[in-house]
């Protein structure tokens, strides 16, 4: 175990606002505090609507110190739904306006962040003596504003952790840039590649390809994957089974128009299922908990093939709740789009060792290989779900899953011990 340092994250995202985000470091937070670690975390302040974050209790710990900035970013251009007509035109001329007053990625929330960021930052350096930063992205340009410490901190240790893929990424409006700012934004990430210290990922399909793009010393680079917590999965009620054949999708939707391609997929194999099984179709039960997203279009979708009784929509739910339905469940199916295809999200680590019967749909790629190959699940291409998703709710086909595969190597206090000897 590392001796005790201060250590300063900046993580736009972070409870008790809503927003996956926040999730990473506000248990990598409560872990190093745990451990004697000062923390001291930098985030955005928000209206009272955007708080609610299911993470909100591990950033309890006397050790963890937490700043608000303003976010001094427009809300109508990332809160959704907009359903005031204020919410609606203050949308409509964000938008016509930034891309005038901006250059690159005008749709990053922190494009406005720098110059209180740094003032903090420093401030907060200076008081506690702190020369551990961690600076985590998306939104990536608070990325560039903390290579702007080593001005006044020479001995500064950085380290930048990529949550998401950056400029060659689909999401946060990459895909939407002209040739012009996109290439601003890739100077940024070079420089922010060569000037920091470490750079972690909690995927290795990221990893891969800054290596590959940035062709920076090796050894910078390290995976850091998300942790599990054992606190969340001690803490949920243990719920009967009831004769109800249980699928759950979990987790956050990656581009609606792929997932909708997914969905439909879906309910294609509900009806399928519906006229060769209808006795096994009134025992069949879709949950899906999908955060932060308005799954509107979906649940009219459902009414309107006639399978409202058997797809259900959840809003978030605590952690341990989460947990408790997913061990009672038959299968949880898990969607990627073909951005994703190399990248093992966190559901996956949480899946692996909750044990349970894995369906991963997406193309062919990182995750499907290492689903077949530890035996943990099974994977389908898109174009498979109206047949494989009824054979498997029959029980005509099996999930693969070795009782014995080794799935702890991401748990919170193992994941932990990488963490800190990066500060080192």
């Amino acid at each position: 175990m590392a001796p005790p340092v201060p250590v300063l994250i900046i993580c736009h995202t972070f409870p008790p606002f809503k927003g996956i985000g926040g999730r990473r470091w506000a248990k990598f937070a409560k872990a190093l505090a745990m451990r004697g670690h000062a923390v001291h975390v930098i985030h955005a302040d928000g209206a009272e609507e955007l708080k609610g974050s299911l993470w909100t209790a591990d950033i309890g710990h006397p050790g963890i110190h937490a700043y608000a900035l303003p976010q001094r970013y427009p809300t109508a251009l990332f809160k959704r739904p907009l359903t005031a007509l204020t919410e609606k035109l203050a949308h409509r001329f964000w938008k016509s306006v930034l891309p005038c007053v901006v250059r690159g990625n005008w749709l990053d929330r922190s494009v406005f962040w720098r110059k209180q960021l740094l003032e903090q930052c420093t401030e907060l350096m200076k008081a506690h003596g702190i020369r551990h930063v961690i600076a985590s992205g998306a939104p990536f340009r608070s990325l560039t504003f903390a290579l702007e410490l080593r001005k006044a901190f020479p001995d500064l240790r950085l380290i930048t952790d990529l949550r998401d893929p950056w400029t060659w990424g689909d999401t946060y409006g990459m895909r939407s840039l002209s040739a012009a700012r996109l290439a601003y934004e890739q100077q940024l990430e070079h420089d922010v590649i060569a000037g920091s210290d470490r750079v972690i990922a909690p995927a290795e399909g990221i990893i891969d390809h800054l290596e590959k793009v940035h062709g920076a010393d090796p050894g910078k680079f390290a995976v850091l994957p998300h942790p599990i917590d054992p606190d969340d999965l001690a803490a949920g009620p243990v719920l009967e089974r009831d004769g109800i054949y249980r699928i759950l999708y979990a987790g956050s939707i990656y581009g609606e128009a792929s997932f909708a391609a997914y969905f439909d997929q879906v309910l294609l194999a509900f009806r399928a299922l519906g006229e060769h099984d209808p006795e096994r179709l009134a025992r069949a039960r879709f949950d899906l908990y999908v955060p932060s997203h308005d799954m509107g279009r979906f649940a009219r979708a459902v009414t309107e093939a006639g399978l409202q009784e058997r797809i259900h929509f959840h809003g978030a739910i605590p952690p341990s709740e989460l947990y408790a339905e997913l061990r009672r469940a038959d299968l949880v199916m898990v969607f990627l789009p073909d951005d994703k295809k190399d990248v093992l999200t966190t559901k996956f680590n949480e899946l692996f060792h909750l044990r349970v019967p894995l369906l991963h749909v997406g193309t062919q790629g990182r995750v499907s290989e290492t689903l077949e190959r530890r035996r943990l699940g099974l994977s389908i291409r898109l174009n498979e779900v109206q047949t494989v998703l009824p054979s498997v709710i029959r029980g005509d086909r099996s999930i693969p899953l070795d009782p014995n595969a080794e799935v702890n190597e991401h748990m919170l206090d193992t994941v932990c011990d990488q963490l800190e000897a990066l500060l080192i």
